[in-house]
C-alpha cells in the first residue's frame, strides 16, 4: 500500500496553474453574476459626497469633468467618474466632459449616455425623468495641449469662443447648457479623474485666476493615493476617491440619499469592488496555506531529527 503524502508536501507543491485558475474565477464570478458586498466606509468619499451635495452653481454655471484616463486605468477611473456624473444628474447640475488624454475619446461619449439611460430606467417606476445631451451635459471632446489648454481655459474671457465647438462640431453657442458660460468664474467645480502622472498637478497649478479657484474633486488609482492625500490635507482638494473603493462607497451614499423606493440598481463600482475583494480573499487563502505548509514542514523536520538522535543514542 502506497504511503500517504504528508500534508505539508501537498501544501508546498500546489500547482501554480490551480492558483491562477482560482484567482481568475474569484475575479470573474462577481462580475458575471453581478454580486455585491457592502463596501467599507471611506471618509474621503463622504467628504467628496458632501462637497457635491452642497455645491452651489451660478445660474449660467457648469461643472467641468476632466476624464484624463483611458483603457489602462478604466477599472478604477471609470466607476469614479460615473458616480460623479450620476450625482450631478440627480441634482440636475449641468456638466461638461473633456480630456487632455487622447485615449479617453470613446468614454467621453459613452459614459454620460450610459448613466443617463440607467437613471431613466431606475426612475421609470416612480417618475418620468429624462436626461438629454445639450441640456444636461456637453461633450467638449479631447483637447490637445495638456497644461497649455488648461491655462488657456483659465485665462479665457469667453470659453465658448476659445473652444469653439463640442466634440461633434456643433458651436458651443448653440448648446443650451453651455451657451451662457463665459469665464472660469462660471465653473464652480472641477472633477479630475486620472491615473496619469502630473495631470492633477496641472489642474491645481493652472486652473485658477485671482479671487476665483474652482473647487477641485479628484479620483485617482490606488497606487497614487499617498500623493493625492498631500493635496487633500492642504485643502487644495475638496474630495477624493481612493481607487474603486471610494467610488463603491460613494455609490451607497447616493443610493441612501436619492433612492425613491424599491431596490437600487446594481452599482458597477460595488460589483467591481466585490470582485477585487473576493480575489484578495483567494490570494490571502493561498498565502495562509503556503505558510502553513512551511510551518508543518519545519515541524516534520524537527521530529525526524529528534527521532534520528534518539535512535543514534
Amino acid at each position: 500500500m502506497a504511503e500517504r503524502e504528508p500534508l505539508h508536501s501537498w501544501l508546498l507543491s500546489i500547482d501554480r496553474r490551480i492558483i491562477y485558475a482560482v484567482v481568475a474565477v474569484a475575479l470573474a464570478a462577481p462580475l458575471i453574476f453581478k454580486l455585491e458586498m457592502q463596501p467599507a466606509r471611506m471618509k474621503t468619499a463622504e467628504q467628496f459626497f458632501r462637497a457635491v451635495e452642497t455645491l452651489k452653481v451660478p445660474e449660467n454655471g457648469i461643472v467641468l469633468i476632466s476624464m484624463d484616463w483611458g483603457p489602462g486605468t478604466k477599472a478604477e477611473n471609470e466607476p469614479q467618474t460615473e458616480m460623479l456624473i450620476k450625482h450631478l444628474m440627480l441634482r440636475r447640475i449641468p456638466f461638461a466632459v473633456m480630456s487632455t488624454y487622447v485615449l479617453s475619446r470613446p468614454f467621453l461619449k459613452g459614459l454620460p449616455e450610459r448613466v443617463a439611460k440607467d437613471l431613466t430606467d431606475e426612475c421609470r417606476a416612480t417618475t418620468v425623468e429624462t436626461w438629454t445631451y445639450g441640456r444636461d451635459w456637453v461633450n467638449l471632446g479631447y483637447r490637445p495641449g495638456g497644461g497649455l489648454t488648461v491655462q488657456g481655459l483659465a485665462k479665457s474671457e469667453n470659453i465658448g469662443e476659445f473652444l469653439k465647438t463640442d466634440a461633434y462640431g456643433k458651436p458651443l453657442s448653440e448648446i443650451e447648457c453651455f451657451r451662457n458660460v463665459r469665464t472660469i468664474r462660471d465653473i464652480p467645480a472641477v472633477g479630475e479623474f486620472t491615473g496619469l502622472v502630473g495631470a492633477l498637478g496641472t489642474w491645481i497649478s493652472f486652473f485658477q485666476v485671482p479671487k476665483h479657484r474652482p473647487m477641485l474633486l479628484h479620483g485617482c488609482t490606488s497606487i497614487t493615493i499617498p500623493e493625492a492625500f498631500i493635496f487633500l490635507d492642504s485643502g487644495q482638494l475638496s474630495g477624493l476617491h481612493e481607487g474603486v473603493a471610494g467610488a463603491a462607497y460613494y455609490s451607497r451614499l447616493i443610493d441612501a440619499r436619492y433612492a425613491k423606493g424599491g431596490k437600487p440598481a446594481k452599482s458597477s463600482a460595488v460589483v467591481a469592488m466585490t470582485s477585487l475583494s473576493v480575489a484578495h480573499l483567494a490570494i490571502i487563502l493561498f498565502i495562509v496555506l503556503g505558510n502553513l505548509g512551511v510551518v508543518l514542514a519545519k515541524r516534520s523536520a524537527r521530529r525526524m531529527r529528534a527521532a534520528s538522535e534518539t535512535q543514534g543514542a
